[in-house]
Parts: C-alpha cells; sequence; structure tokens
C-alpha cells in the first residue's frame, strides 16, 4: 500500500514540472516520396521517465496514412504502416531498452540518449502508386502499460506470436502483474496522443 501510495505521489509531482517543460511534438517530413517521422519532447517533462523507473513500460503505437488530395471531393486514402515499440527501465543495468517492431533492441545509459532516439527522423517505406497531390497523416499514442503484459508485447514485437504466459508460469509474478494492472487503473496514468501531417507534394506517374 505504501509502495502504491508513492506512485500516486509520483503522477502528482511531475504535474508541476510539465508546464515549464517544451511540448511533445510528431513531425512528417518527406524528402523525393519518402516520409520519415520524428518525435521530439516525449520525456521532455519526466512524467514517462518516472513511470518508467517505477516499472511502468511506456508503449508507442504509429500508424502512417497516405492520402491523395483531390480538390472539390474528399480526399482519397490509399494506405497505411503501422510499427510499435516499447520502452522500458532496466533496474538492474539502470539504463533504458528501447524494442521496436521487428526485434531490433537497442540500450540506452540515461533519458536524454533515449529522447535522442526517439528524435531520430524514421524512414518508412509506403510504395506510392498512380499521379497526383499526396500527404501522409501520423498518429502516435503513448500508453503506460494498459493492460499489455510487457513480456508477451516483447515477443509479439520480435515475431514470436506465442503467449508469453503459460501454465507454468510463476503465480507470484502473475499476482504482482494483476496488482500492477489494478494500480493502473486506479490511478488513471496518463496517456499522450500526437498527430501531425506533412506538406502536400505532387507525383507524376503510371
Amino acid at each position: 500500500m505504501r509502495s502504491g501510495l508513492a506512485f500516486l505521489a509520483l503522477l502528482g509531482g511531475v504535474s508541476v514540472s510539465r508546464a515549464a517543460a517544451q511540448a511533445p511534438a510528431l513531425t512528417v517530413i518527406v524528402q523525393s516520396g519518402v516520409p520519415r517521422v520524428q518525435t521530439t519532447a516525449l520525456l521532455a517533462d519526466g512524467r514517462f521517465v518516472g513511470l518508467m523507473r517505477s516499472g511502468f513500460p511506456l508503449r508507442l503505437h504509429y500508424r502512417l496514412e497516405l492520402w491523395r488530395s483531390r480538390s472539390g471531393w474528399f480526399d482519397q486514402y490509399i494506405t497505411e504502416a503501422p510499427w510499435d515499440a516499447v520502452a522500458r527501465h532496466d533496474p538492474l543495468a539502470d539504463d533504458f531498452v528501447l524494442i521496436r517492431t521487428g526485434g531490433s533492441v537497442a540500450r540506452y545509459g540515461t533519458p536524454e540518449d533515449l529522447e535522442r532516439a526517439f528524435e531520430l527522423p524514421y524512414r518508412v517505406n509506403l510504395k506510392l502508386q498512380g499521379s497526383g497531390n499526396f500527404y501522409f497523416l501520423c498518429r502516435l499514442d503513448v500508453t503506460t502499460l494498459n493492460d499489455t503484459d510487457l513480456e508477451e508485447l516483447t515477443r509479439w514485437l520480435k515475431g514470436d506470436v506465442s503467449p508469453a504466459v503459460s501454465g507454468g508460469g510463476s503465480v507470484g509474478g502473475a499476482l504482482a502483474r494483476g496488482a500492477q494492472r489494478i494500480l493502473v487503473r486506479i490511478a488513471g496514468l496518463p496517456r499522450l496522443t500526437l498527430e501531425a501531417r506533412s506538406e502536400t507534394f505532387s507525383r507524376e506517374g503510371n
């Protein structure tokens, strides 16, 4: 109970610094028809860093959509590309682990290093067809645990679709996860949604 109260205090404490921190932002840059997605200031206010240090990993779900702009009519949806990432704190090594869709794993010694990793423009391959005026729409949903078991999500990111929790799992571990999820619901852990649109660009093709 004492740890739960401390956790709730953490949520209240970090809110004080939010106003002074740079606001998180999402940007879509297009170069030669290829989109690059960049996230800035995601960890600037310390809120998500504090949660990760308290054992609550972050899940980042991106969805990039390609649209054709049509004057005098509704814009036309073409295709989309979703991808995910999980960021968590490793208390033993006292560093941060970032796992992306496809299984790539990187470790960062400080929150600032992890922030810089988010800020690196992420190239997305979306096949363009036809001609006209196009633009990209991107949405990022950042959630904390969100009733998703970290181990299962990590294995899914690495391409393992089998359940992460089997009948031979630790009962104590399952109880700990259950207690965490109850605390998540009670505390109302913060979530963040960012959206961005690229500039309109023209393409001539078949």
